[in-house]
């Protein structure tokens, strides 16, 4: 395809798009249709969107991609905007991007089947405070990110621990039909479970785009109450910490395992947590019931206090029990393990997750520097072996970074046998238009002052692909995998030919997503 767009072609189709979601739904200005294309990072070799399409249903999914196939334009799927990993950005042109984000509808909330039929487009935020009012919640942790990101782009992009709680998928395919599956496949019935045939759901699951474009989504829901418990750790080494995490391994009574490095233990309540221990401070003010001393600890983190003083690295848990009693004895088996090596802190920050849920803000520094992850899931026997070769990598670059005023900053996680480590790098440099929509307002005037780093910015493109190597040559796996991870090079050449014809079936012209998967 070509890589330019024409003004007459742009201008035809416009118009055809317009016609099957309304004028007011298309985007050809191009300063949004750049902002459209763009993601958290940076990608030179992605281009710009020729039009934005604003879909409010499958049917209208479905004519859009009839309609792009007549003009022989790509097809780019765009959620909350939140990829990192340039999941979205075109690789073909001319090419036409989708904003989902009008398909917002939480469809049906069904507590005797425990399932809920949620939109592609609705927030992970949106959708628990629909689930709130009924009384009922998802049965798995949502993306930290939820208040912007979406359903459908997380199950595109893959979510750890949580694929096992999708029941069935509402698809359209590349060549415009719609199908779905799991129970959901059956004439009549309601998508009240995955098994059923081949489990066609999971092919479409951390797929990025690549097979087929997620309109609609059944979630299991869970309406039991469950008690909580919250713990706090600090070590004095990654090893230490990464240790306890192996020995917490066959406990499946912790659903929230939070790893932080020395630099953001130090920084929890200034950013990226902030919000979340504001949160936990209303909660307290309001009367809520919390151990002797801890109102005064969240009252001080709420001001801006360093509560974690002379931290390095920390450990925050989340027990869960049928009770109070049993969660409180779970989170006791945690601590034996935990002070082996570790000491215990006050335990806000667990407790400010659970309160919060969601935030974006950690997606810049405090001061407004640019922030961008890699991750390596492993087998969680190889948790040790992983944190040692991390910091000889970033032990190894220490100068040149420290001369280019770049640093990183790691969050860690585990859950049933996997091990993920997940590096931030961090430099100052010019904040995107996409950060600045998604920043406070007070905030967004400060930071749009930021002028661009020439000199660090492509260094760091550079540094983020060898750490996204050095995960390769470890064995890693990844979720989010999109254009950016080596997932191509990794799997068998069997497997990888499965992956094609796979593609061939679903998306017979290669339409949608190019480049996502390292499919052309």
């Amino acid at each position: 395809m070509a890589q330019q767009t024409g003004l007459a072609d742009q201008e035809n189709a416009a118009a055809a798009f317009a016609r099957i979601v309304g004028p007011e739904h298309v985007i050809t200005d191009e300063a949004e249709r750049r902002y459209y294309s763009t993601d958290i990072f940076y990608w030179d070799e992605t281009g710009v969107a020729a039009c934005v399409a604003q879909p409010a249903t499958a049917g209208e999914v479905a004519a859009l991609i009839k309609a792009a196939a007549a003009l022989g334009f790509s097809v780019s799927i765009r959620g909350g905007g939140m990829s990192y990993t340039n999941g979205y950005g075109p690789a073909v042109h001319p090419s036409v991007l989708m904003d989902l984000r009008r398909m917002n509808a939480v469809r049906e909330i069904n507590l005797t089947d425990r399932y809920v039929v949620v939109e592609a487009g609705c927030t992970w935020a949106a959708l628990s405070q629909a689930l709130k009012a009924t009384g009922a919640r998802l049965a798995f942790n949502a993306p930290f990110s939820g208040i912007y990101s979406t359903v459908g782009g997380a199950l595109s992009q893959g979510v750890p621990g949580t694929m096992g709680g999708i029941l069935g998928l509402e698809v359209v395919r590349g060549d415009g039909a719609v199908v779905h599956t799991g129970a959901w496949s059956r004439k009549g019935q309601t998508p009240f479970t995955r098994q059923f045939g081949p489990d066609l759901t999971g092919l479409f699951l951390g797929d990025s785009g690549a097979y087929g474009l997620k309109t609609a989504a059944s979630l299991t829901i869970d309406t039991a109450p469950e008690s909580l418990a919250h713990g706090s750790f600090a070590f004095e080494s990654y090893e230490d910490m990464a240790e306890a995490l192996v020995g917490l391994g066959p406990y499946d009574f912790l659903p929230r395992r939070v790893g932080l490095d020395p630099f953001k233990s130090q920084n929890a309540a200034k950013v990226g947590f902030k919000e979340a221990v504001r949160t936990l401070s209303d909660v307290t003010a309001s009367g809520a019931s919390l151990v002797s001393g801890l109102k005064d600890s969240v009252k001080m983190a709420s001001a801006g206090a360093n509560f974690m003083e002379g931290v390095k690295w920390s450990l925050h848990l989340t027990a869960s029990g049928a009770d109070d009693e049993i969660a409180g004895r779970h989170l006791g088996l945690a601590r034996a393990i935990c002070l082996k090596r570790g000491r215990e802190i006050a335990n806000i920050l667990p407790r400010a997750l659970d309160a919060k849920g969601f935030s974006v803000r950690g997606f810049l520094g405090k001061d407004g520097q640019r922030w961008v992850p890699t991750h390596g899931i492993f087998p969680l026997s190889q948790a040790v072996t992983v944190t040692k070769a991390v910091q000889r990598f970033f032990d190894d670059h220490r100068a040149d970074m420290k001369a280019l005023g770049m640093w990183e900053s790691y969050m860690t996680s585990a859950q049933g046998g996997y091990f993920m480590c997940e590096p931030s790098f961090y430099w100052v440099d010019e904040v995107s238009p996409l950060h600045l929509r998604h920043l406070p307002s007070d905030e967004a005037r400060k930071f749009k002052k930021i002028k661009a780093n020439g000199a660090t910015r492509p260094y760091a493109q550079r540094l983020r692909a060898q750490l996204r190597d050095l995960f390769f040559s470890l064995g890693a796996v990844h979720v989010q995998l999109a254009k950016f991870y080596r997932y191509r090079d990794a799997v068998e050449p069997e497997t990888w030919r499965l992956v094609k014809a796979l593609k061939n079936v679903t998306d017979p012209d290669h339409r949608l997503n190019p480049g996502n998967l390292g499919l052309d």
